[in-house]
């Protein structure tokens, strides 16, 4: 939050989107989480969100939220779910949830909660209110513990992508009322309106 007023974050349209898809490409071909040649089979069904740089214009910072039915989430298709937890996410909506993923970022780029406030805006304005994600376990923990993110775990931990993940629903309503009462200037900073990211729907 600290070094916000460095960076410009929206919705990536346009050649703005074509940078966001390259850079998660490239940082996730880096770990070897994708092969050369690999095609993305969420690339289409996904809607960008970039950090730039207000000094460059890179893209220095990228997720994303994927739409399809809930089956074919990633989550959903890689991991074993609680039959229990997915009753629950059967009785949504579909246009009430998504996917979250694809989190990544250049190093010395400090532009984590920028990007996460950015997506919270806009799930907010388009009425989605559960985030489906898998997180790194080690994320999981430092999330829980630092910023409180009310984190439900929805299935069986397992190795994906590289690393011990948890299969997890965020409830957007309760991301706000956690971090009001435990982490007042976090709230403040998740509902604070500027115009870096009101760009989001426009």
């Amino acid at each position: 939050m600290k070094n916000d007023s460095a960076y410009v974050y929206s919705v990536a349209r346009g050649k703005l989107r074509e940078k966001a898809v390259k850079l998660h490409f490239e940082r996730y071909l880096e770990v070897g989480f994708f092969d050369k040649g690999e095609s993305d089979p969420y690339e289409a069904d996904s809607v960008y969100f970039t950090a730039q740089t207000i000094q460059s214009e890179d893209a220095v910072g990228v997720t994303r939220l994927i739409f399809d039915k809930l089956d074919d989430l990633p989550t959903l298709k890689n991991f074993n779910i609680y039959d229990l937890e997915k009753a629950r996410l059967l009785q949504l909506e579909p246009s009430r949830y998504a996917e979250l993923s694809a989190f990544t970022k250049l190093p010395a780029h400090d532009v984590a909660l920028g990007l996460i406030k950015t997506v919270f805006q806009y799930s907010e304005q388009v009425g989605i209110t559960h985030w489906i994600c898998c997180v790194d376990e080690r994320v999981y923990n430092y999330m829980n513990r630092v910023f409180k993110f009310p984190f439900r775990t929805i299935g069986e931990a397992k190795v994906y992508l590289g690393s011990k993940s948890i299969p997890c629903v965020l409830i957007l309503d309760e991301i706000l009322a956690t971090i009001k009462e435990e982490r007042v200037p976090l709230y403040e900073y998740f509902v604070e309106r500027q115009t870096r990211y009101l760009e989001v729907i426009q």
